[in-house]
C-alpha cells in the first residue's frame, strides 16, 4: 500500500516541481504565448485530471474487488483539491492582481467562474472532512457529504469546457471521462 501511495504522491507532485523550476528559472516562455493563462489552464487541467483519476481508481478497484485499496483514493482527492486551490489562487493573484472587489465582480458576472467556485467549495469541504477526527465526528453524514464529489466533478468539467471556449481534444476527453464516471455511478446506484 505504501508503494502505491508514494507513486500517487510522486505522480501528482512532479508536474508542480517542474512548474516551480520553470518559474524559478524565470522561463515563463516555456508556458506559452500567454503564460498567465497557460499557468491557470495547466493547474486547472491538472486538478480535474487528478480528480477524475480518483473516480477511475475507485471504479477499477470495484471491478477488481480490491476494496481494501479504496484508501488510495484519499491522497488523489487531496491532491485534486491542492491543484484546484492553486488554480484559483493563480487566477486571483496573477489575473486579477489580488483585487477582491474585481474577484467578486468576475465571480458574479461569469457563470463558468460560479461553477468552478462551487466545485472548489465542495472540494474544500471534502478535504477538511477527510481528517480522521472530523470524519469520525461526522459519522454517516461524512458519506453523504462526500457524495457531492460527483456533482463537483460535473461542475468542474463544465467550468473547464466553458473556460477554454472550444471543443478541442482536452475538453472532449474530460467530458467523456466525466460522462463515463457519472454513468457508472448511476448504473451502480440502480
Amino acid at each position: 500500500m505504501t508503494v502505491f501511495r508514494l507513486v500517487i504522491h510522486f505522480g501528482c507532485s512532479v508536474p508542480l516541481i517542474w512548474l516551480t523550476w520553470v518559474l524559478a528559472q524565470d522561463d515563463v516562455a516555456a508556458l506559452g504565448a500567454d503564460p498567465i493563462k497557460e499557468l491557470q489552464h495547466f493547474l486547472g487541467y491538472g486538478a480535474i485530471l487528478i480528480f477524475s483519476l480518483m473516480f477511475l481508481l475507485g471504479i477499477l478497484l470495484q471491478l477488481w474487488q480490491k476494496n481494501a485499496y479504496q484508501i488510495l483514493r484519499r491522497p488523489l482527492g487531496l491532491w485534486a483539491f491542492f491543484w484546484a486551490f492553486l488554480h484559483m489562487l493563480s487566477y486571483f493573484l496573477l489575473e486579477l492582481g489580488q483585487d477582491i472587489a474585481l474577484f467578486g465582480s468576475e465571480l458574479i458576472n461569469r457563470p463558468y467562474l460560479i461553477l468552478g467556485a462551487v466545485a472548489l467549495f465542495i472540494l474544500t469541504m471534502m478535504a477538511i472532512t477527510s481528517l480522521p477526527n472530523i470524519k469520525r465526528w461526522l459519522g454517516s453524514r461524512w458519506f453523504n457529504l462526500h457524495q457531492l464529489a460527483y456533482p463537483a466533478l460535473i461542475l468542474a468539467t463544465i467550468h473547464y469546457y466553458w473556460s477554454v471556449k472550444s471543443l478541442t481534444l482536452s475538453p472532449v476527453i474530460m467530458i467523456l471521462l466525466t460522462s463515463f464516471i457519472t454513468a457508472w455511478r448511476l448504473w451502480k446506484k440502480r
